[in-house]
């Protein structure tokens, strides 16, 4: 469903203090632990879309730095709002994923969450897919040593071509799969898709 227009949310977004635009997070590189209480793992979720994974993540993991990026800002309304209070631990980018590389410096990330991206399933947008070997180029470079990816999607093409796309740049599969089991903290997609039946599909991977 097509998420509509909200007149509010670019106000309630920019005046967030807990929201960084794409032009100020590209300032942040090589200092984001300082945007924090305490220097700890750095976790991302990239297109944290209505903020369900994330918020609830860095409620319960509170001895991690997570981080959400998400393009609409009507998405990061959705996700402020799914908060009583901001949370010390979290922090939410606000612009497109394909500068990523510029806003994080090499080693600086820990582990990268894909949630049900949007599979762009025409071959003529085939670059604009996080799994595309463009961005795993850019993750690659952003992610710690032994930095890993996590993957879900319920497209059983698109995880089959994402497969394909880690493989061939040399990226080690830890697990994949279907994920009989939901984990203790689901996307807002995976629980609609769980409750109509789909399977998702799960891979994880490490850096070589």
């Amino acid at each position: 469903m097509r998420l509509r227009k909200i007149p509010e949310a670019r106000t309630v977004v920019g005046n967030s203090p807990i929201v960084i635009s794409e032009t100020d997070a590209r300032s942040q590189i090589n200092r984001w632990q300082q945007q924090f209480a305490a220097a700890q793992p750095l976790y991302l979720e990239i297109g944290c879309g209505r903020g369900r994974f994330i918020t609830e993540a860095a409620a319960a993991y509170p001895d991690i730095n997570w981080i959400g990026w998400e393009l609409r800002e009507e998405m990061l309304l959705l996700t402020l709002r799914r908060l009583e209070q901001p949370l010390a631990n979290l922090r939410l980018i606000w612009g497109d994923a394909a500068y990523i590389d510029q806003v994080f410096a090499a080693g600086e990330i820990d582990r990268i969450y894909l949630n049900f991206p949007d599979p762009w399933p025409k071959n003529r947008h085939a670059k604009r897919r996080l799994t595309s070997g463009c961005f795993l180029k850019r993750f690659r470079q952003i992610l710690a040593t032994d930095g890993q990816i996590f993957f879900k999607t319920d497209d059983k093409d698109f995880f089959l071509i994402s497969q394909e796309n880690f493989a061939a740049e040399n990226w080690q599969e830890v697990a994949a799969g279907i994920a009989l089991e939901p984990d203790m903290i689901i996307s807002e997609y995976e629980a609609r898709y769980r409750r109509q039946g789909k399977a998702i599909h799960y891979c994880q991977y490490q850096r070589r």
